[in-house]
């Protein structure tokens, strides 16, 4: 076995015992994580029992360690919206994306908030890319990283080999290091110009998730599908759906929006949703205005499902358990997602 992934394999079991109600890793976890991440206990416990991962198959494990040793990353999801100003071309003095032969001397990670789980995937490619790890958490949820972080440096198998990792308050990068950044297309811009020349970028920024019902689909069985995808983190990830395309005519898209209401309000009075912030709450209302002027609006307690049955283009709602339904053919399907 590598060292790589054996190092890999101690992120793994270090999950293992976060996910795991009984382990003090565990009992910590889910005491800390509903005030850290605004989400019920109930979907913190879902996001630890069935979001973490910590049962990836033996191909995954290899296949993640290549991927890490090659400098290959994969492509970030495209931004809530048309960008602002083109990327710059890279040039010779600025970040370049991971060399392909050489592991770097450290790998710096940088961590947003928006998935309380995601640490483990981000730390696990970041113990493959290089023996010797610095994470920078998100100060709204550092919990994950804090957790792992602890079981890692006390994981007498993980400095066998070669492995050792820290917390930071900020990174500070040499020539020659790799940094993996998790944040908005705005935050990764800001931290690619600070780089010194010789520095690695790999960058995963903005994104939102799409759901496409297609034409053969189960109506009941999409919707509730769709439901637990939408629920997962209150649905903050990047590829939380916050759109639903329906293959089909406007009366079946209609009767998809019904589905996926009943759906959503069936999910809540187990898994309710957390409490939202000002900022949120005033887009949600604002979207429910929209969407009522557009088509038709289904409202709950913790959840908005949106209807459009005449969409000339998307509207995209905010994370909040919302999501704006269509009815589409292959044909308007690429008319809308073109400008995202």
């Amino acid at each position: 076995m590598s060292a790589a992934l054996a190092r890999v394999r101690c992120v793994v079991a270090a999950g293992r015992r976060i996910a795991d109600a009984g382990d003090p890793l565990g009992r910590e976890a889910r005491e800390r994580l509903p005030a850290a991440t605004a989400l019920s206990p109930e979907s913190v416990e879902v996001a630890l029992r069935d979001h973490l991962e910590t049962n990836p198959s033996q191909e995954e494990l290899a296949t993640l360690v290549a991927r890490a040793a090659s400098g290959a990353t994969t492509p970030s999801p495209a931004p809530e919206g048309p960008p602002a100003h083109p990327a710059p071309s890279p040039t010779a003095s600025e970040p370049t994306l991971a060399h392909p032969t050489a592991r770097p001397p450290r790998c710096h990670v940088v961590l947003s908030a928006n998935v309380c789980t995601a640490a483990l995937r981000a730390i696990a490619i970041a113990v493959a890319t290089s023996p010797t790890v610095v994470v920078k958490p998100s100060r709204r949820d550092p919990v994950l990283a804090e957790l792992l972080v602890r079981a890692l440096t006390a994981d007498p198998t993980f400095a066998a080999a070669a492995g050792t990792i820290a917390l930071v308050p900020a990174i500070a990068p040499a020539p020659g290091d790799e940094v993996h950044v998790y944040a908005t297309d705005e935050t990764i811009r800001t931290i690619a110009a600070t780089l010194p020349p010789g520095a690695s970028l790999r960058a995963h920024g903005t994104g939102f998730g799409i759901a496409l019902v297609e034409a053969r689909a189960d109506i009941t069985e999409a919707a509730s599908a769709l439901a637990l995808d939408v629920a997962a983190f209150d649905q903050r990830g990047c590829l939380s759906p916050r759109v639903a395309l329906v293959l089909g005519d406007p009366p079946r898209a209609a009767t998809f929006a019904r589905a996926l209401a009943s759906e959503l309000e069936h999910l809540a009075r187990r898994r309710p949703r957390g409490p939202l912030d000002a900022a949120t709450r005033a887009e949600l209302r604002t979207y429910v205005a929209t969407t009522q002027a557009l088509g038709a609006c289904h409202e709950g307690e913790s959840f908005v499902v949106g209807l459009d049955e005449s969409p000339a283009a998307l509207v995209l709602p905010p994370a909040a358990r919302a999501v704006h339904v269509v009815p589409a053919t292959p044909a308007t399907t690429a008319a809308l997602l073109a400008p995202w």
